[in-house]
């Protein structure tokens, strides 16, 4: 098959979008079951994390672990539930074994980036660092039972400047209470969100299995606002579990964040896709259109 080159046009396009990110952080959040599924997926990321950090964005990485929380878990053989909402109800004994579990990954997430070449002292793994970035509050207050929660306050001005100095952020989704002790389990979008608003990035990139949001013909919708949204709602195009995805990213845009993509990770490049083309990869929501 014949090579198709890139028109200059393309090139230029990629050049004024890659400008654009420059200085400016980019959170971009994986999950556990994509880690799961496909044993070259770290791989993909990194390398798309390498691009970024040399062409001066700053990234921070955030990653989930529920299938391998689970997996641990029954080896163990400790019971979990999850509450009506799809979150987990995290008993202490199950904490332990979450921690172990969650700072393991975060060290092999660092790993990778470092093995696609970022050098080893430019990514910082919360799991070797001494403080928490996140501060946590129970979901409920029965927390000596429950030790799930929600994040309440980010370490913002240690992340930027850690950011400043050309270093990735690899984050886990564990926080700290205010008692400085306990450790809370917080729903890796929740995470990444507030990691989002707190740092105003320009991009959320939520990482998943899934395309985007589609039309009634099946067709990617490359972006959406709240209007647009509010009808595909009405007219039931978006429903079930995207709907409280959708309504998410609305709310993120709201507080300062630039926009929030969901995408397809599975794909090589997907990452530089949505970021650095007009027609994107997946589905970003901005406050307004045009």
């Amino acid at each position: 098959m014949k090579r198709k080159d890139p028109t200059l046009e393309q090139i230029g396009e990629l050049m004024n979008e890659l400008d654009a990110y420059h200085h400016r952080t980019v959170v971009i959040k994986i999950g556990g079951n994509s880690i799961a599924e496909d044993e070259h997926f770290l791989s993909k990321i990194a390398r798309q994390v390498k691009f970024l950090r040399a062409n001066g964005v700053h990234v921070v990485l955030i990653h989930g672990g529920g299938p391998q929380i689970d997996k641990a878990l029954r080896a163990r053989k400790i019971e979990f539930t999850k509450g009506p909402d799809g979150r987990r109800i995290t008993s202490p004994k199950a904490m332990r074994v979450i921690r172990t579990v969650t700072n393991q990954m975060n060290r092999e997430v660092a790993q990778a980036l470092i093995d696609e070449g970022i050098a080893k002292e430019k990514v910082l793994c919360a799991a070797k660092h001494p403080r928490s970035f996140v501060q946590a509050e129970p979901f409920d207050s029965d927390d000596e039972h429950n030790r799930s929660g929600r994040p309440v306050a980010v370490a913002t001005d240690e992340i930027q400047r850690v950011l400043n100095k050309g270093r990735v952020v690899v984050l886990h989704f564990m926080g700290l209470g205010r008692d400085g002790k306990t450790y809370y389990n917080i729903n890796g979008d929740d995470y990444a969100m507030a990691v989002a608003i707190a740092l105003a990035a320009k991009r959320l990139i939520l990482v998943t299995n899934v395309a985007g949001v589609f039309d009634k013909h099946r067709k990617r919708i490359p972006a959406i606002d709240e209007e647009m949204a509010g009808q595909m709602i009405a007219e039931g195009i978006i429903s079930g579990g995207m709907l409280p995805k959708v309504e998410s990213a609305l709310w993120v845009v709201k507080q300062g964040v630039g926009g929030v993509a969901i995408i397809d990770g599975f794909t090589p490049w997907a990452i530089l896709a949505e970021m650095l083309t007009h027609e994107g990869f997946g589905t970003l929501f901005q406050t307004r259109l045009g």
